[in-house]
């Protein structure tokens, strides 16, 4: 179908892999996985794993999230997030 840069689906796809296979690496016990889907709270991410997951976003992909963003809707699993930085992308 699409080739090249395609539109949010296949980018928003490719952050919500990234910021799960950084979790999995990073902060996930062994024999525990994380999915793009998955709720980070369940899943036991908590505020030191959350920091981690910021460090990596600004490193990755060159911005601090403002504090009035950090919010359930954009921090509750990676493809939420995932969601966030493409539309954070779109506004820079």
């Amino acid at each position: 179908m699409s080739t090249g840069h395609s539109p949010a689906g296949t980018e928003h796809d490719s952050i919500a892999h990234a910021l799960t296979a950084f979790v999995n690496a990073n902060i996930m016990a062994r024999g525990r996985t994380l999915q793009p889907d998955d709720d980070f709270e369940p899943m036991g991410i908590d505020s030191m794993a959350l920091l981690k997951i910021l460090l990596f976003v600004e490193a990755e992909f060159g911005f601090w999230m403002p504090d009035e963003d950090l919010v359930a809707e954009n921090l509750a699993s990676a493809r939420a997030l995932a969601r966030y930085i493409c539309r954070r992308r779109g506004r820079s």
